[in-house]
């Protein structure tokens, strides 16, 4: 493999390129120009960073493990790549590292044409009211099946929501729940969920990593609508209100403190291997008490089945409770200013 050293040039001494995020086409090679807003190593020693065009579009590069001593890269500096591979998919287009094949020169200073000003890549603060939004689902097909971005494979558990009237100071979060198996069920969720919002009239939608919250808010109205509108106003909260979909590399974990919802602590009649050891995304240990996303679907089933059962039972209450805790958990830190 060629060992590629980082270099630094002043800008004058050569002509940049000034190539945008809309010129990376899948597998083609490009040089691009980029400030890196973010870097950030994974267990299996890939490195993924966050960068701005000159145009200040939001580029992912991926340097695979294999390739990350090749490179020496840090948050907040200007580098030239060359010969990064370009790399879309649905829509999304990302830069790799070219099987080790991309030079990275760090730049002295930005290039003359940048488009806005250095700090201009922070989404303004808002002034007033910030709602914070999550979903957690049930699964309506066997995992091997699940495709994520189908709302007929998912139906909606429970939507966690969080309100502060004023940006930068702590909200209250609370979980609006499905109250039981049937579409009028997830009809009067969805509902609830318009309500709560149009009642506050946020100056911001806040969501991490929201876009399979909102298609999926979206997907949902429209098949259980009964002709009321439904699948209008859940809509319109979308095209009505600001959003800041925060989409930091990492998972919500990594990126704030967030604390673990334990399943070995509440009452309940389930275990937790009987479905990680089956389940094609499982990787880690099958007995690990903490709850992952994966658990929930599980949990959320048994839930609402109990919830038809139209009596209320210690372990109802308690997976609700489990619920409860694990959504709020990733409503809270939503508050929080910086990403």
């Amino acid at each position: 493999m060629m060992i590629l050293y980082m270099t630094v040039i002043e800008n004058r001494l050569m002509e940049l390129p000034r190539t945008t995020k809309p010129d990376i086409e899948d597998r083609e090679a490009i040089d691009i120009v980029g400030k890196v807003i973010q870097g950030k190593s994974f267990d299996n020693g890939d490195q993924k960073y966050r960068m701005l065009d000159p145009e200040q579009n939001e580029i992912e590069l991926k340097i695979w493990a294999s390739e990350s001593d090749n490179y020496d890269i840090e948050a907040g500096h200007w580098y030239l790549l060359e010969r990064a591979e370009g790399d879309e998919y649905k829509g999304d287009r990302k830069l790799s590292s070219n099987r080790g094949e991309m030079g990275v020169t760090l730049l002295e200073e930005p290039p003359e044409f940048v488009k806005v000003p250095e700090d201009n890549h922070s989404p303004p603060l808002v002034e007033g009211g910030v709602l914070a939004v999550d979903i957690e689902t049930v699964s309506t097909v066997p995992e091997h099946q699940l495709d994520l971005d189908n709302s007929d494979h998912i139906e909606l558990l429970c939507i966690g929501v969080g309100f502060t009237p004023q940006a930068g100071s702590p909200g209250r979060s609370q979980v609006l729940f499905r109250e039981g198996t049937g579409v009028d069920d997830e009809r009067e969720l969805l509902e609830q969920f318009c309500e709560f919002v149009n009642s506050r009239s946020p100056d911001q939608l806040r969501l991490f990593k929201g876009d399979f919250d909102i298609q999926h808010l979206q997907g949902r109205g429209k098949r259980v609508d009964s002709g009321s509108g439904l699948e209008d106003r859940v809509r319109e909260i979308f095209e009505t209100y600001e959003i800041n979909n925060l989409d930091p590399l990492g998972t919500l974990e990594e990126n704030y403190n967030t604390p673990n919802t334990y399943w070995d602590i509440y009452n309940h009649s389930l275990n937790p291997a009987d479905w990680r050891k089956d389940h094609p995304n499982y990787d880690g240990d099958v007995d690990d008490p903490t709850v992952s996303n994966k658990d929930i679907p599980y949990f959320g089933e048994r839930f609402l089945e109990l919830c038809d059962q139209k009596e209320i039972t210690r372990e109802h209450r308690t997976l609700r409770e489990l619920i409860r805790h694990y959504t709020v958990a990733d409503i809270d830190p939503l508050f929080d200013e910086t990403e």
